[in-house]
């Protein structure tokens, strides 16, 4: 016996889905399949190519089609007209499905500015907002200085569009530039006066110094006042600070004549105590040192000694006895108090 499984139910929803197109009026275009599953007619790009933006966007809409929409300059399309579409007139789409326009802009077209004598940064805006491009050509100049315009082409006046060649000659100042003062200078400070003065930071080395902060640059090559081409490399020697010194053994020696020694070679000395049993040596004296005797050490650092010092005198107690005065006889006078006692202890 031939079994046919699932022809019924798949007819009953075809014949569902021509019923429905029937009922709501679907296109030919859209075939019972494609409206059981919500799927859009199958429709021919309209051609908007030309069209004014409003015509495009109704006559894309009327297809079922969405529109995304963005601009470019053109010599020949007027402005608010398409310029071009994608997908392509004609072609076969979904409806809901997007066509990309593209819209005109106009011309652009922008006057030449009177740009010779001003800062280039000044002029290049509206030729940019209209999209012409240009050419920048670097010129030394003695007179002129950076960054203004020396000569241009076309002259001013003259109306230009994106297809002309537009040329600005500008100024870079000087052909040779002197390098900087910079002695003194942080590496940071340095290399910037050295940018702005049209040079460029060169090869970095250290030297020790006894007289130039650790990291201020202590000489350049070539020397200050060199006259260089622009962009020239200028290299820095910064100083690596004073040169170290080997640290002296004051272990032993009293605390006052161990300062004057380490201090006289530029060390910074930090003092401690540590009490010391009575009687035991070494009051007064440098018991320890930090760093050790022979270690290196750069003037301006701190060498800690540990000096020892005696224990503290115990306190002392002083006690005085005061006499009671003699009891008061019956009916007599009042015997005076005993009067303070005098040196020695006597009245």
């Amino acid at each position: 016996m031939l079994r046919v499984r699932g022809t019924l139910p798949l007819a009953a929803a075809l014949l569902v889905a021509g019923g429905a197109a029937l009922l709501f009026g679907y296109s030919s275009t859209l075939n019972p399949i494609d409206a059981l599953l919500g799927r859009g007619a199958i429709v021919a790009v309209p051609d908007v190519e030309g069209r004014a933006l409003p015509r495009a966007r109704a006559e894309l809409d009327e297809a079922g089609l969405g529109i995304e929409e963005r601009s470019a300059f053109s010599l020949s399309v007027p402005r608010g007209r398409v310029i071009q579409q994608d997908p392509a007139p004609g072609r076969r789409v979904r409806q809901g499905e997007v066509v990309e326009v593209v819209v005109s802009r106009g011309a652009n077209r922008v006057e030449m500015p009177d740009a010779v004598g001003r800062p280039l940064a000044e002029v290049r805006r509206p030729l940019e907002d209209a999209g012409v491009p240009f050419e920048v050509v670097e010129v030394p100049s003695e007179e002129v200085p950076e960054g203004v315009v020396v000569a241009q082409d076309p002259d001013p006046g003259v109306m230009v569009t994106g297809e002309d060649e537009v040329r600005f000659d500008v100024s870079t100042g000087p052909r040779l530039r002197p390098v900087p003062e910079v002695i003194g200078l942080s590496l940071d400070a340095a290399a910037f006066k050295l940018g702005d003065a049209g040079l460029a930071p060169g090869e970095v080395s250290f030297v020790e110094h006894d007289a130039v902060p650790a990291g201020a640059v202590v000489a350049t090559d070539p020397p200050i006042g060199t006259d260089l081409e622009r962009d020239a490399p200028v290299d820095l020697v910064l100083s690596a600070g004073r040169p170290q010194v080997p640290v002296p053994s004051v272990t032993g020696s009293t605390a006052g004549r161990a300062s004057d020694r380490l201090e006289a070679l530029g060390f910074l000395v930090s003092t401690s105590h540590r009490l010391l049993a009575e009687g035991a040596a070494g009051v007064g004296a440098v018991l320890e040192q930090q760093p050790a005797a022979g270690e290196p050490l750069r003037p301006g650092e701190v060498v800690r000694i540990v000096v020892g010092r005696e224990p503290p005198a115990p306190p002392t107690t002083t006690t005085t006895t005061t006499a009671p005065p003699p009891p008061a006889q019956p009916g007599g006078p009042t015997p005076p108090p005993n009067p303070p006692p005098g040196p020695g202890g006597g009245p």
